[in-house]
């Protein structure tokens, strides 16, 4: 197979893996999160509304990109990531309980945003990398995907949270 290509075969595969695995587990989250007690929906709700009420595009960017950065960590960052997108979709799910409203919806809706599309492609793709790695050290090519690749997806997910993380302080009107 071939991977001296950034989208070979393998690759794509750890995209639709890490697709799979992010999304599902936002999803599954959100569910759990809507059956949190109504104190701590509460309490999840004003936490959510503090941060909109002082977050500017470069604290937005950050972090997001430092806990992405992480996320390309081999192996830790698979579970890293499965435990921040589970940690995102309780959120989304007990602020969905303290609004009254569907949760599933919620999180689509979120997911379907122009800041919900850049940021979860980012993730996505930070996960893959990491899956990819994990191939590349069991291959005996590390240095080989890094130098000629790795790179690549680094720079595109930065480039994709700096865009999400503007487009995100304009709509919440801080920017």
């Amino acid at each position: 197979m071939n991977n001296d290509t950034y989208f070979s075969k393998n690759f794509i595969h750890t995209l639709i893996i890490s697709a799979i695995i992010i999304l599902s587990t936002l999803l599954l989250s959100s569910f759990i999160g809507f059956n949190a007690s109504p104190e701590e929906a509460e309490q999840i709700a004003k936490e959510v509304e503090n941060l909109t009420a002082t977050a500017t595009w470069i604290d937005i960017f950050l972090n997001n990109f430092l806990l992405t950065l992480i996320t390309f960590t081999p192996i830790f960052g698979i579970i890293f990531a499965v435990y921040v997108q589970f940690n995102t979709g309780y959120a989304f799910g007990a602020l969905a309980q303290n609004y009254n409203w569907n949760n599933l919806q919620l999180t689509l809706t979120v997911l379907v945003t122009p800041v919900g599309i850049l940021e979860y492609s980012a993730y996505i793709l930070a996960l893959a990398e990491s899956i990819i790695l994990i191939y590349s050290i069991y291959k005996k090519e590390l240095k080989k995907r890094l130098v000629n690749h790795t790179w690549k997806t680094l720079t595109t997910v930065a480039l994709l949270l700096l865009i999400g993380a503007v487009i995100e302080t304009a709509l919440i009107g801080r920017l």
